[in-house]
């Protein structure tokens, strides 16, 4: 027996006889929060793109039916697919999941690709530099320095308002606060 065969096994509806009394109870579909905290941030990437099931089917080469079961949390989409939706969508496979730290790669490096482009799309030497003086705080890249992990915003305050209150004396404390603009 495959796999495949032994999953849909495991899962089947038990049959019930006419003697109800020795009859063992129905198994309950195991609860599935991972796949509805997907289904529901898939909806609402989906909205915000402005996109309809069918249009996320045909971008990614999968039935518009499929779309429909992973939003409605009865399916998981496999790994290829949560690769394709993560890129159509311009998130990580943590934010589709839900997961609040993003643990970076080791050798990567975080590229603000919104920069890079409106850089790009410039046509003249001044244009540029004007906008690379207008934004004189913003890097186009830096290197993710091993053991970087990227938290949403109110968990990067307290985790360095705690080590900010233990050298507040410090003439560099108020470093741990200047997020680039």
């Amino acid at each position: 027996m495959t796999y495949r065969h032994v999953k849909r096994w495991a899962y089947a509806p038990i049959a019930m006889n006419d003697n109800q009394d020795n009859a063992a109870p129905p198994r309950a579909e195991p609860s599935r929060p991972l796949a509805q905290r997907l289904a529901e941030r898939l909806r609402g990437h989906r909205a915000r793109e402005g996109m309809t099931q069918d249009q996320v089917a045909k971008r990614l080469g999968c039935h518009e039916s499929a779309v429909s079961r992973w939003e409605s949390g009865s399916r998981f989409p496999t790994g290829e697919d949560l690769v394709a939706l993560a890129d159509l969508f311009e998130v990580s496979i943590d934010e589709l999941l839900g997961r609040g730290r993003q643990y970076a790669a080791v050798g990567t490096a975080l590229v603000d690709l919104n920069l890079l482009r409106e850089l790009e799309a410039t046509d003249s030497v001044e244009a540029f530099d004007q906008l690379i003086e207008d934004r004189r705080e913003q890097a186009v890249w830096f290197p993710v320095p091993d053991g970087a992990v990227l938290v949403p915003v109110g968990e990067a305050m307290r985790l360095t308002e705690r080590v900010a209150e233990k050298f507040a004396s410090s003439r560099y404390v108020d470093r741990l606060f200047r997020p680039r603009s």
